[in-house]
C-alpha cells in the first residue's frame, strides 16, 4: 500500500576590498509609523479574518489584512499549518492569496517581501494541490514558487523547499528512482543549512521510495530510525505516517500484533495534531491489515470512514481510490448492491480526474457490470490493483 505521505537563514559576506559606494546604503522602503502589537493579537487578526467566507470578505478587509506585513506572514504560517488538515479549503486562500500578491505593485511591499510572499503562496498552494490529486496543476504552482523565490535575499533555503515538493511529486507519480538519486543532494543542502525539520521530511520520503520499491527491510529500518530519534524534528503528520506505514510493513510479514499497536500509536499522534488526511490514509491501512485477518466487519467499518473522510476533505482521486477497495472487500463479503453503490460513486471522478489510461478496458467492463447490477469482480480486481500502484 502505498501512503502519502507530506525562513530564515543569516548569511554574511566578508572581502577585504572598498564597499562600493552604490552598495553602503540600500534603498529599504519604510512602512511608516505603527502601533505596537502583541504576536498574540496578531494571530487574532488573522484567525478572525480566516473565519470570515472567502466570498463575504470585503475589499477592505483584504487589504487591511493582506497590506499588513505582520499579519500576511503569520496568514501565511496559519495557512502552512492547516494544509495537512483542510487541503481543500488551504489551496483556496493560498490561490487567492498568490493573486492579490500578484496584483500589488512591489512597492507596497518591505524589500523583498512581495517575492517572499509570491513564492510561499504558491508553494503552499501547489503542495495542497498534490495531496487533492491534482497533479498537473501542482506542477505549475512549484514553478510559480521557484520563479519568486530565485529574486530573494537568501534563496537557497527556499528553492530547496520547492525541491522536496518536486520530489514528492515525483514519488507520486511512481518515478521513485528518480528520487533515490536526487534526494541526497536535497537532504545535504538541508543539512548544511541546519533545517532539521525538513532534513527528517528527506529521510521519510527516502524510506517511502525504499518500501515501494521492494526493499522492505531497509524502509523498516529508516522508519524505525525516525520514530526513535526524531527528537521533535519529525513534524507529526510524517512521524504519524511513519508508524503507519512500519504497521503496513508488519502486517506484511504476518506480525499483526506489532502491526495493530504501531497503528494505535499512530493514531495517538494524528488525532492529538488534529491530522486529518492522515487519519484517513490509517484507516485504509488498518482496514487491510484487518481483512488480512479475516476480521471483514470491522474492516468494512474502516473502509467506510477512510472512503467519508477522504471526500469530506475534498481528497477527490483518495476517496475514488477508498471507495474502490472497499467496495471489492464489500464484494469479498457478499455485499452486491453496497458494492455497487460504492462503485457508482467512484467512477465519476476516476473518469474526470483520468486516474486510468485511456481505454483502460476494466473501468468500460465494470461500469457496463454495474450499470447491469452484476459486478464483475475481476474488471474490479484489476481496477484496483492498477489504483493501488498508481496510490
Amino acid at each position: 500500500m502505498s501512503l502519502m505521505i507530506f525562513r530564515g537563514v543569516s548569511s554574511c559576506l566578508t572581502s577585504d576590498a572598498p564597499m562600493p559606494e552604490t552598495a553602503k546604503i540600500l534603498p529599504f522602503p519604510s512602512r511608516g509609523p505603527h502601533e505596537t502589537r502583541s504576536r498574540g493579537e496578531i494571530l487574532a487578526l488573522v484567525e478572525s479574518f480566516l473565519r470570515v467566507p472567502r466570498e463575504e470578505r470585503s475589499t477592505e478587509l483584504i487589504n487591511a489584512t493582506l497590506g499588513d506585513g505582520d499579519q500576511l506572514s503569520t496568514l501565511l504560517g496559519q495557512l502552512w499549518e492547516q494544509g495537512n488538515k483542510n487541503p481543500s479549503l488551504v489551496s483556496q486562500e493560498a490561490i487567492g492569496l498568490h493573486a492579490w500578491l500578484t496584483a500589488r505593485e512591489k512597492e507596497y511591499f518591505f524589500f523583498d517581501e512581495r517575492d517572499y510572499s509570491l513564492g510561499e503562496s504558491a508553494l503552499l498552494a501547489g503542495a495542497c494541490l498534490r495531496l487533492l490529486g491534482a497533479r498537473e496543476d501542482c506542477e505549475r504552482w512549484f514553478d510559480r514558487a521557484d520563479a519568486s523565490f530565485r529574486h530573494t535575499v537568501a534563496p537557497a533555503p527556499l528553492l530547496a523547499r520547492v525541491a522536496f515538493q518536486r520530489l514528492s511529486l515525483r514519488f507520486d507519480l511512481q518515478r521513485h528512482d528518480d528520487v533515490l538519486e536526487l534526494l541526497p543532494s536535497v537532504a545535504l543542502t538541508f543539512k548544511k543549512l541546519g533545517m532539521a525539520v525538513e532534513l527528517a521530511k528527506c529521510h521519510f520520503l527516502e524510506a517511502m521510495c525504499l518500501k515501494q520499491t521492494g526493499r522492505n527491510a531497509e524502509a523498516a529500518e529508516r522508519l524505525d530510525e525516525l520514530v526513535a530519534n526524531s527528537g521533535g524534528a519529525l513534524q507529526p503528520t510524517f512521524l504519524g505516517l511513519a508508524l503507519v506505514n512500519l504497521g503496513d510493513l508488519r502486517s506484511g510479514e504476518g506480525q499483526f500484533a506489532r502491526a495493530l499497536e504501531a497503528y494505535r500509536e499512530a493514531t495517538s499522534v494524528l488525532e492529538s495534531a488534529n491530522q486529518k488526511f492522515a487519519l484517513a490514509d490509517l484507516k485504509m491501512a488498518v482496514g487491510a491489515t484487518l481483512r488480512t485477518m479475516g476480521l471483514i466487519a470491522p474492516a468494512l467499518a474502516a473502509y467506510r470512514e477512510a472512503a467519508d473522510q477522504h471526500a469530506e476533505l475534498g481528497m477527490v482521486t483518495r476517496a475514488a481510490y477508498a471507495r474502490v477497495v472497499f467496495a471489492d472487500a464489500l464484494l469479498e463479503a457478499g455485499k452486491h448492491r453496497e458494492a455497487e453503490w460504492q462503485l457508482l460513486a467512484a467512477l465519476p471522478t476516476i473518469d474526470e480526474q483520468k486516474m486510468v489510461p485511456e481505454g483502460f478496458a476494466a473501468v468500460a467492463l465494470l461500469r457496463e457490470s454495474v450499470r447491469q447490477r452484476k459486478t464483475d469482480p475481476k474488471a474490479l480486481l484489476e481496477l484496483r490493483e492498477y489504483l493501488q500502484a498508481k496510490n
